[in-house]
């Protein structure tokens, strides 16, 4: 059974997600410590997801997400993210105010809402390298002057060439890259990475690569997940 979350409990079942990304054990006090937030708040907020099934914690031990936590706490992670997204990589705020305003408005908004933002976060990241930096011109350009640039988009920018894309086929061994779109028409490729939270903006690191170069070991949200090598070529990345 699932029960209803308040935004705060929803925000310490994120935080203890994400803290899983980077530690093994995790502590009250690191949970603590990330929300900023004393050792009683947060003991509080455990004993309410504990006593939801979200989590496991026995007094002064480590934190543990069920799988029923985990599953709970990805879908916030999906939606923070898509949240996120829009407000950096398409308004172009900074990291830390993206942050704050995403933890504001993201329980507000209704899944229609963010299904549309996420649609034009794609349809925007996803376009041609040429395309995207005109329309951010055009964009700013507005933003400052309030006036509209008169140049075409179908024209380019100072010449501008269109660049070749770079797929995760690319990446060497321990480099990253974040995830910029997934091909359509690849069959169940694209279903089985969203599924595993492979949506725009995520980040993934090449960890292994066999001999002669297939497959390909790739760690994304905390997974380990083996790719062909026609298979990563269909996922758009840009290095960070």
């Amino acid at each position: 059974m699932e029960y209803s979350l308040t935004n705060s409990l929803e925000d310490y079942l994120l935080e203890i997600f994400l803290i899983k990304q980077e530690k093994t054990n995790i502590r009250i006090k690191d949970i603590a410590k990330k929300r900023h937030v004393k050792f009683p708040s947060v003991v509080k907020a455990l004993e309410e997801l504990s006593s939801r099934n979200y989590i496991d914690h026995e007094r002064y031990g480590y934190v543990e997400l069920t799988d029923f936590g985990f599953e709970k706490a990805k879908k916030l992670y999906d939606r923070h993210k898509k949240v996120y997204n829009f407000l950096h990589n398409i308004l172009g705020l900074n990291h830390s105010i993206s942050e704050k305003d995403t933890h504001k408005i993201e329980h507000g908004l209704s899944v229609e809402t963010v299904t549309l933002l996420t649609e034009f976060t794609n349809f925007i990241e996803n376009s041609p390298a040429y395309t995207k930096k005109i329309l951010y011109e055009h964009f700013r350009h507005f933003i400052k002057t309030g006036k509209y640039l008169s140049t075409a988009i179908s024209e380019g920018v100072n010449g501008m060439k269109k660049t070749e894309e770079k797929t995760l086929k690319d990446l060497k061994i321990g480099q990253w890259g974040k995830i910029i779109r997934i091909k359509s028409g690849i069959g169940n490729l694209k279903t089985k990475l969203l599924d595993m939270g492979a949506v725009p903006g995520t980040t993934v690191k090449v960890k292994k690569v066999a001999p002669l170069g297939d497959p390909i070991d790739i760690q994304i949200l905390g997974y380990h997940l083996t790719l062909r090598k026609n298979e990563a070529e269909n996922i758009i990345i840009e290095e960070p």
